[in-house]
């Protein structure tokens, strides 16, 4: 019965160790005992996530996988237990596996092939200090939690960018004329350093017909051989992307334009200030022949078109196109009734500039050089080189600025996980180009 004893301050039923004590069975031990506290943070209920800091993503390519997946974030999170309502704010890794693959439908897509968490910081409003134990109980309970949580997170996240990945595969409008259709052509290459994907385009015209054939479609025509892509030059390290886009590309996109005649151009005198009159007198100041056939002026109506598709040239750091056109001479007779002095042949040289503006590739040309030849003519044959200063003049003043406002609506590029390329430094890579014929839609 002392102070120690079975009735003392330690002892009996309502000392500091009995039953109903402090620390006895109904006391801080019984909380925390078989039917108390620790059997309570087992039993979390209602366990959901409240808050969520902007996470830090970090990446790395795994070679002939995909990509390791890192996410840090602070969660908060409330739960019910016996004692209410618990507030809960832990720090959280979140590590993933992610597999860079092909579906059914030629799509590329990333699948998580694994997922797991680990927790740190965890602090708790309502059991925090209590005893050490029960932090670690729940830091057991919430690893068993909260990767159903947060790992259908990284899914989330992949599907946005799935989503984004998708938008490779694109119909996009070249202008009014015709359409590019870009295709991933197969499973993406994941190396240490970068992730490259190749990409069919297919041009068409607006009527329909390719100008381009997809892999894998049957050849209906004969076709020559396309110009394989070079290798692309090192991306600096100021660059986190590069576009290669092969001539044999760039020749199906101006094909089109010529096939649907946007290359074409009727000259009529008088609505080009800078050049000379266009009619029979100034001609005939050339070509004697002409004021002899015509002693009275008449105007002329020059109708420039281009039948072939233009082939380009790419050369170390210079793009050229070559150009065939034909400049027809028509004699306008009273009535409005036209009749053909002469037909000729010109082989125009243009130097390219290549820029990127709205994600477009923007192609701007200028006369290099040209060459004519007589093709027919109504006043017998005459010495065409008399015309070639006149021809130059036609170019520079009329033809090529039509030509670069049609070639200045640009070259829309892929889609590729929202990646602009407006004012990328562009090189160009010696390689030369093979035109396509247009296979009947």
């Amino acid at each position: 019965r002392g102070v120690l004893g079975t009735a003392g301050i330690l002892g009996g039923p309502r000392g500091l160790l009995g039953h109903g004590g402090l620390l006895g069975g109904g006391g801080l031990l019984g909380v925390l005992g078989e039917d108390g506290l620790l059997s309570t943070v087992q039993g979390l209920t209602g366990l959901r996530i409240v808050g969520l800091t902007l996470p830090r993503v970090s990446l790395r390519l795994l070679p002939g996988v995909g990509v390791h997946l890192n996410l840090y974030t602070r969660v908060a999170l409330d739960a019910k237990c016996l004692l209410g309502l618990l507030d809960i704010a832990v720090e959280v890794n979140v590590t993933a596996r992610v597999r860079l693959t092909m579906d059914s439908t030629g799509y590329p897509k990333l699948v998580a092939e694994g997922c797991d968490t680990l927790l740190g910081g965890i602090k708790v409003r309502l059991l925090r200090g209590l005893l050490p134990v029960v932090d670690n109980l729940l830091a057991s309970v919430l690893n068993g939690l909260l990767p159903n949580l947060l790992c259908p997170v990284v899914n989330i996240a992949l599907g946005l960018v799935n989503d984004q990945l998708g938008l490779v595969n694109s119909l996009v409008p070249l202008g009014v004329l015709g359409s590019i259709q870009y295709t991933v052509s197969s499973l993406p290459l994941v190396t240490s350093q970068f992730l490259e994907v190749d990409l069919n385009a297919v041009v068409r015209q607006a009527a329909g017909g390719l100008v381009d054939i997809p892999l894998g479609t049957p050849e209906t025509v004969p076709m020559p051989p396309r110009v394989p892509m070079p290798p692309l030059p090192p991306m600096a390290d100021t660059s986190n992307s590069q576009l290669g886009l092969s001539v044999s590309f760039l020749s199906s996109a101006l094909s089109v334009l010529q096939k649907e005649g946007a290359l074409d151009l009727n000259i009529p005198t008088g609505v080009f200030p800078e050049l000379p009159p266009l009619t029979t007198s100034t001609l005939g100041a050339l070509v004697p022949a002409v004021f002899k056939a015509y002693p009275e002026s008449h105007e002329l109506l020059v109708k420039i078109a281009v039948p072939k598709a233009p082939v380009v040239t790419l050369k170390k750091n210079k793009g050229a196109i070559q150009l065939r056109a034909t400049a027809e001479v028509m004699v306008i007779h009273s009535n409005d009734v036209q009749k053909s002095l002469c037909l000729l042949n010109i082989d125009a040289f243009l130097l390219a500039q290549f820029s990127v503006k709205d994600n477009k590739l923007k192609i701007r040309v200028s006369l290099e050089k040209t060459g004519l030849s007589l093709v027919s003519s109504s006043i017998g044959d005459f010495d065409v080189s008399l015309l070639k200063v006149l021809v130059g003049q036609i170019f520079d003043v009329a033809f090529l600025p039509a030509v670069n406002s049609v070639l200045g609506a640009g070259v829309p590029l892929p889609r590729l996980l929202n990646i602009d390329f407006t004012n990328a430094d562009i090189d160009v890579i010696e390689v030369r180009a093979r035109v396509f014929p247009v296979v009947p839609p």
